[in-house]
């Protein structure tokens, strides 16, 4: 059985690849997804979570920084990189994530980013709403 950093890991290569479309397959199904802006829940969390980032600039991707695993959490800091709406490049946005992996499955995952203070989301994207415990 994959570990759950080796999950997350899949889950990255994914969101980066031609692959992108079957990262729901890496979910579970109550599964709990909040970052800036957004909470998606339920069988079709991943999805929703893809359509909402859509709209928020042309690209982005991660360069890595940490990871620490312990149990069936999993974080991740580091950096974001990309190109907004308005076709300028951005990069060094920091990020945090934590991962719940059980069962081979993402269970939760809380997103951290400043997105929004460096300019490369609207500020009103910026107000986190909490998922419900």
């Amino acid at each position: 059985m994959d570990s759950p950093r080796d999950i997350v890991e899949e889950f990255f290569d994914r969101m980066e690849d031609d692959r992108r479309d079957t990262v729901g397959d890496l979910f579970a199904e109550d599964a709990v997804i909040s970052l800036p802006g957004a909470t998606f829940e339920g069988p079709t969390a991943a999805y929703d979570f893809l359509a909402h980032l859509e709209p928020r600039y042309e690209w982005a991707a991660k360069e890595f920084d940490r990871w620490i695993a312990a149990g069936d959490t999993v974080v991740s800091t580091g950096s974001l990189y990309g190109v907004d709406n308005d076709g300028a490049e951005f990069s060094d946005v920091r990020y945090v994530d934590i991962y719940v992996v059980r069962r081979g499955l993402i269970e939760r995952l809380d997103i951290w980013n400043d997105l929004a203070v460096d300019g490369v989301v609207p500020v009103e994207d910026a107000a986190a709403v909490p998922a419900e415990e």
